[in-house]
């Protein structure tokens, strides 16, 4: 397990440091995290094949789109949002402590916090997605609970009644949720209505609310509202998004906490006494 959970942080850390300088050498690489050149040719193959970066002459090259070059927009594409997805998870990991109930919703990004919660120690995780249970019985040693529900065929997330109730029976400290838009009365979406139930009695049940997103679209309730901007404690997007989108923030109680490796996190703002 620990070879595992190693493994997993230094792929993802090796993703951050090509996509920061663009090109780095299979040695460089070797003496940034002292392991073996040959560690580091298997990272980069797995990493090549999950299209974060391609290998060229001894280094690992990060996938940016490259005008004219139609080969590599769709490839490239994929790997910009992987690697985005990527930091936004490992920022959001932060917001968690040590001995806390941890509810994690469905959602791409959310399972990618997973394997960053490997140093937190006495975690209770309630997950809603069984994909997730997995990831986390191989990388975290915590107590895991699935929150149960109805599965619909060929899906992983737990959703109707009983899942709503088990959510609501919990102590739950903290909960992350994933929002695939907000429209302009800054209601977040979640294109499913009945994960989007989930959330709410999520967010409802939850001390804190912390919600992730790649590139959230600006729409007129293309989906289902879990939350509001001002109900949540903390939002993490990338900063692809557009201006309309990000002026939404201030004026629905949200500054600009920190800006880190394109991802742009917000915070609750306090209330002055």
């Amino acid at each position: 397990m620990l070879a595992n959970k190693s493994s997993l942080k230094r792929r993802l850390q090796i993703v951050e440091l090509v996509r920061k300088r663009g090109e780095v050498s299979v040695e460089e690489l070797s003496q940034a995290f002292d392991v073996s050149s040959v560690t580091i040719r298997t990272d980069l193959t797995y990493l090549e094949e999950q299209r974060y970066l391609i290998r060229s002459f001894g280094k690992a090259r990060y996938l940016a789109q490259k005008p004219g070059d139609n080969v590599l927009v769709p490839t490239a594409d994929g790997a910009a949002r992987k690697a985005s997805e990527t930091a936004i998870a490992r920022l959001a990991a932060e917001a968690v402590d040590d001995h806390e109930s941890v509810m994690m919703g469905a959602g791409e990004v959310v399972h990618k916090i997973i394997p960053f919660l490997s140093d937190c120690s006495n975690l209770a995780l309630l997950v809603q997605d069984v994909a997730m249970a997995q990831t986390a019985q191989r990388f975290l040693q915590c107590e895991l609970l699935l929150t149960g529900g109805q599965l619909e065929p060929s899906a992983t997330a737990m959703t109707g009644p009983d899942a709503e109730a088990s959510v609501t029976r919990r102590s739950i400290d903290l909960c992350f949720l994933e929002a695939s838009g907000l429209d302009r009365d800054g209601n977040l979406l979640c294109a499913d209505p009945a994960v989007a139930r989930v959330f709410q009695v999520a967010r409802q049940t939850a001390t804190r609310t912390v919600v992730v997103a790649y590139q959230p679209q600006l729409n007129e309730r293309d989906g289902e509202v879990f939350a509001k901007l001002a109900e949540v404690d903390a939002l993490l997007i990338d900063d692809g998004i557009d201006p309309p989108t990000m002026e939404l923030m201030p004026a629905r109680g949200l500054e600009l906490h920190r800006r880190e490796s394109g991802i742009l996190e917000y915070r609750r703002l306090k209330k002055s006494r």
